[in-house]
Formats: structure tokens, sequence, C-alpha cells
């Protein structure tokens, strides 16, 4: 290298004018990765758009169609970006709302847990044995009178229909009013009977008439009833190995929800939280 292109080389000017260069052209490729005015269809996206056609229609599109698609994905990206100059996602329960469903999904159910130990299920069995244990449950049937022409009258033959069928005089299927719900229901847990007679007395005769009689009348949302309980089942815990899986499936969703919320605490731990008072 001869002696004026090392003084060239070494002129700050020369420095200055690269340095300057330099950072045009990275300022110019920051502006075009950053401008909101420039769209770039990348071969990638326009792939996308073709892929969700062909699953919503069966068949790929054509030349125009294909063109179209892309026009649209275009008009969409400069209307929301308008719309984010805007401010239109500011304030807005919709957006904010998406927007904290697309971060949990980011942030929540990264890291499954690890498959459990044998010992480790059996413990969480024993720890929450009251999730596996079956309900109580009651087999009856029933005889319904409609309060329509007066809760007293109603109530007054349903007795009377209690002591026919006592004394053997009548049919429970002779007696009564028609019901908008079945006549004999197996094996219903309390919320069953509940959700179909409401909290109501008849509800509670279920689980505590006697068995193997008419008894009654109990009052229910409808009416007035007479009930039969054929049998009735108490609370049950079954054997672990029959509830494995659950068990299992039970261990795994609490380890996520464990891990899920170590991350949100982490989060927390970058904000300050505070109150403004009214």
């Amino acid at each position: 290298m001869s002696a004026f292109a090392r003084k060239i080389l070494r002129e700050p000017l020369l420095h200055f004018i690269v340095a300057g260069f330099v950072l045009f052209v990275v300022g110019e490729i920051h502006r075009q990765k950053t401008d909101p005015f420039r769209i770039v269809v990348t071969p990638e996206r326009e792939a996308q758009l073709v892929n969700r056609y062909v699953l919503q229609f069966g068949s790929a599109p054509d030349e125009a169609t294909r063109a179209a698609l892309v026009n649209r994905e275009v008009e969409d990206e400069m209307l929301f970006r308008q719309g984010l100059a805007l401010g239109l996602d500011r304030n807005d329960e919709l957006v904010r709302r998406r927007i904290v469903q697309k971060m949990q999904f980011l942030l929540e159910d990264v890291t499954p847990p690890a498959e459990p130990a044998e010992a480790e299920l059996r413990a969480f069995y024993t720890l929450h044995a009251d999730r596996y244990e079956t309900p109580p449950r009651t087999t009856f049937s029933h005889v319904y009178f409609s309060s329509e022409q007066g809760a007293g009258a109603a109530r007054s033959r349903a007795a009377q229909a209690l002591n026919a069928l006592a004394t053997g005089k009548a049919h429970a299927e002779d007696l009564g009013d028609p019901f908008p719900d079945l006549g004999h229901f197996a094996a219903y847990d309390s919320r069953q009977v509940t959700r179909l007679f409401g909290k109501t007395a008849m509800a509670d005769a279920a689980f505590s008439a006697p068995v193997g009689q008419w008894a009654g009348p109990y009052q229910s949302v409808y009416g007035w009833h007479l009930i039969h309980v054929d049998e009735r089942s108490g609370a049950a815990r079954p054997a672990f190995a029959g509830v494995r899986d659950r068990v299992r499936t039970d261990y795994l969703l609490d380890a996520q929800e464990r891990t899920n919320r170590q991350t949100m605490t982490q989060l927390a731990r970058e904000f300050t939280v505070v109150r403004a008072k009214s």
C-alpha cells in the first residue's frame, strides 16, 4: 500500500464519511422494517393465505382468487395500521381481552410438567381423595299433583292418594297429574335432584324418605308429590386403580397450574401497581 493510500485511510474526514454511510444504511434498514406505511407480503404469508383458502374450500385458488386474497390481506393490514396510528386499540375492551388471551397463550403451558411416578400419583390420590368420591345416589318414582287449583287442594289430593296407595285401593300410575318430566329416576345424585325439583322438601325427600314405601306429600317448585324410594347408596371412594387415569390427568393439570402461577408471579415482579385514590 502506497504512502498516499495510507495517508488517506488515516484521514479523519474519511472515517467520518464511512461512519455516516454505515449509520445511513442501518437507519434505512431500520426504517424499512418499522415504517408503518411499508407493507411487505412475504412468500410465507402468501402461502398461509392459500393454505387457509384450501382448508375452507377444499381446493387451491386460481390466479385471480390468489391475487384477490393478497389484495384483501394488504387492505386489512392498511386498515389495521391506520387504526393503530389513530389509537383505536386504546380503551377497547375487546382488543384488550384479545391481547390478554394471546399473552396467556405465550406465557402459559410453555413447559409441560414431567410425567409423575406411581408413588407421586398415589400420594396425590390420598391427598385429594374427596375428588374421586362418588356422591350418594337415589332411585325413586313419584306421583305429581299440580297446584294450579291451589296449593291446599293439591296437598289434600296427594294425602288422599297416599292413603289409597297404602291400603291397596289404587295404583300409582292411575293417580296424579301429568308431570313435565319423567316419573321414575334412576341413580340420581343430589345435584341432579335439586336441578329437577329445586331446593325443596321434595328434593330432600329423595334422600330422606323411607325406602320401599310411598311417602309424602312433599312440595316442590311444581306442586306436591308422593315419592317411592326404591334404593339409595351412600358416598363411596373408588380404589386407586379404578381412577388412576383421572388421578394422572388431575396431577398434570395441577402441576401445570402451579407453573403458570409461578410465571405470573415472576411477571408481576416487573410491575408496580398503584391504587389511585378517588
